[in-house]
């Protein structure tokens, strides 16, 4: 059995919401071979907040779990988290079905949205380099621009076509980032785990959304 979550968005520091995180990942880890987490587990991350997050950041430790950044948290690339598996923006796996699947946030698989592709292209890779050499509070407005930055998601403008798997090369490819879920034998949105508390389940009988504890760390 494979678990994806994704958009958790956890607040670093916030020590309520990465306690229920932790229990949920726990327990996911008893039942999945192997647990995809599908970008913006935080809802920031800069160079400087690990000690903020090192209980999540220990949780992560395991050969079964592995994480795709989102454009939230795209500088986890940046961070010295020894024996995170942390994976590139897209990557392809075989399900329990011998379906291929293409996982990844979302951010890279929009249509239009080319402010953010310009973003993604030329400023991240900036960003990045930044983030390794400026002061703290710098970075900290940095990662708050970027968390309005991001707030066009939720918009009914960011689509992601099913065509996707086909121009990728897959069967089926599975994603977050739009924070509206959708199934089709293409496409995989899955539901923002923060405001629904579901995942993905796929296993012998296919792929199915479970869970939906509504806000599973509350509404503030």
């Amino acid at each position: 059995m494979l678990i994806f979550v994704a958009d958790v968005h956890l607040r670093p520091g916030n020590a309520k919401d990465a306690e229920v995180f932790i229990h949920w990942l726990k327990d996911a880890e008893q039942q999945a071979s192997d647990i995809y987490i599908l970008g913006d587990l935080f809802d920031y991350w800069f160079t400087g907040v690990r000690d903020e997050a090192g209980d999540v950041l220990a949780a992560l430790v395991s050969d079964r779990i592995h994480l795709i950044p989102g454009n939230r948290d795209f500088l986890l690339v940046n961070a010295r988290a020894g024996g995170v598996h942390i994976l590139k923006e897209e990557v392809v796996i075989t399900s329990p079905t011998s379906t291929r699947l293409l996982l990844a946030h979302g951010h890279t698989l929009t249509r239009g949205d080319y402010g953010f592709k310009v973003l993604h292209a030329l400023g991240w890779p900036v960003l990045r380099l930044l983030d390794r050499c400026l002061r703290g509070d710098l970075k900290e407005h940095l990662a708050r621009f970027l968390v309005r930055s991001s707030a066009t998601v939720r918009t009914p403008r960011a689509v992601i076509d099913s065509g996707i798997s086909r121009s990728r090369g897959v069967d089926t490819t599975v994603c977050g980032h739009l924070h509206r879920g959708l199934m089709s034998s293409e496409l995989i949105v899955l539901p923002a785990f923060f405001d629904t508390g579901q995942w993905l389940v796929w296993d012998g009988r296919g792929p199915r959304i479970t869970g939906g504890a509504q806000h599973p760390f509350g509404e503030s």
